[in-house]
């Protein structure tokens, strides 16, 4: 009889206390409303088929922040001169000395190597000679000389000092080819800005873009912009571009339902123009935006417990297909003052069937920092999809837990 008491006393020792918490919703979570059904049927489990799950302590003092969407910054522009636009030459005004510019020729001639005699240069309607304009000059043979990745036959050069605030006309008299041309102003305080409010999406998803001139980081008027969306598949959508009341440019984006996901991005392009005294300032930038599908959620529940010294964090999931999934997130806990500090990151991963499954966070006791108390916090919570190498799900502000079970 003693030894049976003995027993379950070990035995409640060891088991886990449990307590089923309700995942939170926050600004800027990606959560899926439907599953991908078709398209995750066709990615068959592959690789590692064994559960996996460890832990690292991180230092309470380290401060972790949510990633911002990139936000691309420019101080280039393209354009694109057909024959007779390159024969009779294309003029901008630099911004600021040193500015570099490169030639390629398009259609049938597009391999063939310009040389500085091809090029016309004429600064305020004048012609000029190319050493009183151009400081250094690389044509095809000295960029293949250094391993540069560009087009064959190309021309680059950069202007000399004191060019600033004159045009600066680019012409091919001799060429019957269109060109494509490329400035960029290393030096200019004029930017343009571009940025979406997401850097992961899923199908369906409206995107947020954003297009703004800055001048020594101080707001400009954007004069127009204008933009098109490429997919990996390559097709192309064009954006309209409104200015609001602060002259800056904004337009959203509404991802296809049919999109694909993976590793390759939705590339997104802005041109635009702003005004600098009597002179137009070009601007071109780009940004691009990952889409995900969905294949997995979260059923919005999950299961706290303490377990052997450490806790469980077990998340139930909903599945379209049979797959490896993996979930992460960061635990955090109260120091004397009552402020969040991040005490220990955890991964697990493991094959879970078609339908549903139970992921698990394991912290174990080694990461779990005695200065820390409740409340606790489970943040950045992330379902990811292994096999399609996709992310599924993601909670910022996953779950607050006042006491531990």
């Amino acid at each position: 009889m003693k030894l049976s008491l003995l027993a379950a006393a070990i035995t409640l020792a060891g088991a886990a206390h449990a307590e089923t918490l309700q995942l939170k919703r926050s600004a800027g979570d990606l959560i899926p409303s439907s599953l991908i059904m078709a398209k995750a049927a066709s990615a068959p489990v592959t690789g590692e088929t064994k559960a996996v799950h460890f832990a690292w302590a991180l230092d309470a003092d380290d401060a972790l922040s949510a990633s911002e969407p990139f936000r691309a910054e420019s101080r280039e522009f393209w354009t694109q001169l057909d024959a007779a636009k390159a024969k009779q030459g294309w003029g901008f005004v630099p911004t600021a000395d040193g500015a570099l510019v490169r030639i390629s020729l398009q259609g049938a001639s597009k391999n063939r190597s310009l040389r500085a005699a091809d090029v016309q240069l004429r600064v305020d309607g004048e012609v000029r000679d190319s050493a009183s304009v151009i400081e250094h000059l690389a044509a095809d043979a000295d960029l293949k000389a250094v391993g540069a990745q560009f087009s064959d036959g190309t021309l680059v050069f950069q202007l000399a000092p004191g060019l600033a605030g004159k045009r600066v006309d680019v012409a091919l008299p001799k060429s019957a080819a269109g060109a494509l041309m490329h400035v960029l102003e290393p030096n200019s305080t004029v930017t343009m800005t571009l940025s979406a409010n997401a850097v992961q999406a899923m199908p369906g998803q409206r995107i947020a873009l954003d297009a703004r001139f800055l001048d020594q980081s101080k707001a400009r008027s954007a004069k127009k912009v204008a933009g098109l969306i490429t997919a990996p598949d390559g097709r192309s959508f064009d954006l309209e571009f409104r200015l609001d009341k602060a002259g800056n440019a904004v337009t959203h984006f509404d991802i296809p339902a049919d999109a694909g996901g993976g590793l390759e991005p939705w590339e997104v392009h802005a041109f635009g123009s702003t005004q600098q005294a009597k002179n137009t300032v070009l601007r071109d930038a780009r940004t691009a935006v990952m889409v995900s599908l969905p294949t997995a959620r979260f059923t919005g529940e999950a299961e706290v417990l303490r377990r052997d010294g450490g806790v469980v964090f077990q998340v139930p999931v909903e599945t379209a297909a049979a797959g490896r999934y993996e979930l992460r997130g960061t635990l955090y806990g109260s120091d004397p003052s009552g402020e969040l500090k991040p005490m220990a990151i955890a991964h697990g991963a493991q094959v879970v069937s078609a339908g549903s499954g139970v992921l698990e966070l394991r912290f174990t006791p080694d990461v779990m920092n005695p200065a820390l108390s409740a409340p606790y916090a489970l943040r950045d919570l992330n379902l990811s999809d292994q096999s399609r190498m996709s992310l599924s799900e993601q909670r910022r502000e996953a779950l607050d837990i006042a006491v531990l079970p």
